[in-house]
């Protein structure tokens, strides 16, 4: 709507943005990196290699590395590898092998990942068929080639296609409630009544956005309408939980994983994420008290900056920091081996990818 029109009394109009719900603060974290493991990522034996590494650079006791809690983050393969390596060694009365202390949950990028690559393959339709319309027509029209779409490891570049084709879509809603659909479009903003923007923001959600107009859609002799109100409904949760994770928004995330946690059910490809997300849902809203349920809440985010609204999911910031780890390996020629790599700069990689980007931005 901001780039259609503008209310007459902004207090008065239906805001733009949704209210905060059970908002992290933006407070910069400490952080502190540890040694870079050598361990297989793929196998229950990788996990206990893991483990063992934590404890030594503790610096504790095994008791008492194994009798604290010791929440932490994965991605879905890391989590089924723990859970299988816990299930080996159950029943066990010793804490350092029973592994009962060590809670996973899911990280938010990955989780944001893997759902929104299965959505939006789910909605790309066949680009060799004219007369399909999904996705990939609507990226055409905004000028992204459909062959380049769909982009392995690029998760970013997927979720902004995504985002874009959510927003035409409801511009073009918009319009059609505003009766401007057939006339050219413009840069300039009109201003109206705030009675009637909001009228227009409310007939718009009214007629493509609920339930019932997606029942209604169904019943037409022609699918395309259903179908993109569909793609609608599932690309704007892709696009709400990405903003509520940039604005360290944990609870209206959570909404979001709830929505997921249904769709996944049906969605082929994640079936793995069909039980596991619903149950970090559930530990995270009914299962742990509401004193204990603020830590791993708030624990998905953060802002390395400090900065509002400049919050990041913490595995996405750890891939970040594995990618500096694998630039200076790969760039440093001869002169870097891996002890060095693991003993001096696994441990001071955030100095180091700071220097990188100080030193770029003087150049």
């Amino acid at each position: 709507m901001n780039y259609l029109a503008e209310p007459a009394d902004i207090a008065q109009a239906t805001p733009t943005k949704p209210p905060p719900v059970k908002q992290i603060d933006h407070k910069k974290p400490e952080l502190h990196m540890l040694k870079l493991m050598d361990a297989s990522d793929n196998s229950a034996e990788g996990i206990g290699q893991v483990f063992h590494s934590l404890w030594l650079q503790s610096g504790l006791k095994a008791e008492e590395f194994f009798n604290r809690l010791q929440p932490m983050d994965g991605d879905l393969g890391t989590v089924q590898n723990f859970n299988c390596l816990r299930a080996q060694r159950t029943p066990n009365a010793y804490p350092q092998e029973s592994l009962n202390n060590v809670v996973f949950q899911l990280g938010a990028s990955h989780t944001l990942w893997n759902v929104a690559s299965t959505i939006f393959t789910q909605h790309f339709g066949d680009p060799k068929v004219a007369t399909d319309g999904g996705a990939w027509q609507f990226l055409e029209a905004l000028g992204f080639p459909s062959e380049k779409a769909i982009q392995k490891k690029d998760f970013t570049l997927m979720i902004n296609q995504m985002e874009r084709v959510t927003e035409s879509i409801i511009y073009y809603g918009l319009r059609v409630i505003m009766k401007t659909n057939c006339k050219p479009g413009t840069e300039e903003r009109v201003k109206l009544p705030t009675a009637k923007w909001n009228a227009i923001v409310d007939g718009c959600y009214s007629t493509f956005c609920t339930r019932q107009a997606r029942k209604a859609a169904k019943a037409l002799d022609c699918p395309r309408l259903y179908n993109t109100l569909l793609m609608l409904h599932d690309f704007s949760t892709v696009v709400e939980a990405k903003r509520s994770m940039k604005a360290g928004n944990i609870g209206r995330l959570l909404s979001v994983w709830k929505k997921w946690s249904l769709m996944a059910q049906a969605l082929p490809g994640i079936t793995n994420y069909s039980s596991y997300l619903p149950r970090q849902v559930l530990l995270l809203t009914v299962i742990l008290p509401p004193s204990l349920r603020k830590y791993p809440r708030h624990n998905l985010l953060m802002s390395p900056t400090g900065r509002k609204d400049h919050f990041v999911a913490k595995d996405f910031w750890l891939e970040m920091q594995n990618y500096w780890l694998k630039f200076l390996y790969n760039r440093s020629g001869m002169g870097i081996n891996i002890d060095q790599l693991r003993d001096v700069f696994s441990l001071n990689i955030t100095m180091v990818s700071t220097r990188v980007h100080q030193a770029n931005t003087i150049s």
